[in-house]
């Protein structure tokens, strides 16, 4: 990785006009190397082949800001042929097969991303903490409220009732043409 981090924060510097604030290899043999890198305000994930003059060519990359990053939002997984795919949103990028698994990389860059988010956003004491467990509690509770089964019960017992009564009525009405 060494060899390649100056190819690196050089193509870098000139394709996003900043040098990165991290770098971790997924992939590197032969003519491949394939890598994480941790820029200012996201992330990118980019598949780079070696040229003859020794510059890096990248073939594709996956690039995620950090305004446009979610908790949860990357997905990888292993393709049927063994590679493994990243995604964000509608963009994605397939790298070679690892044996490390696809969660590794996937935690590496929401880590990464949820570290540029700042500390403004996690709770800093024991107050705050508590504050946030209890409106995430309170937001289950209303949930649960919601998908309770006591206002589809109260619907079925109305309608059972009205076809009670219907069936009543033509039972009636049955008997009434039957005695005439």
């Amino acid at each position: 990785m060494l060899s390649h981090k100056m190819a690196l924060e050089a193509w870098c510097e000139e394709t996003w006009g900043q040098v990165p604030m991290a770098l971790s290899e997924w992939d590197s043999h032969d003519d491949v190397l394939q890598v994480f890198i941790k820029l200012n305000r996201g992330v990118l994930v980019a598949d780079f082949t070696h040229e003859v003059d020794g510059r890096l060519h990248c073939k594709a990359h996956l690039h995620i800001p950090q305004d446009r990053w979610s908790p949860g939002s990357i997905q990888a997984h292993r393709t049927p042929d063994g590679r493994v795919r990243f995604r964000h949103r509608s963009s994605e990028i397939i790298l070679s097969a690892r044996l490390r698994a696809p969660e590794w990389g996937q935690a590496l860059l929401e880590e990464w991303l949820m570290n540029q988010r700042g500390e403004a956003l996690k709770p800093k004491d024991r107050n705050q903490r508590l504050s946030s467990i209890n409106r995430s509690k309170l937001s289950i509770e209303r949930n649960l409220n919601q998908a309770r089964l006591t206002h589809a019960q109260s619907e079925l017992e109305l309608a059972t009732e009205r076809l009670n009564s219907a069936e009543r009525g033509l039972n009636s009405s049955r008997r009434s043409i039957e005695e005439e």
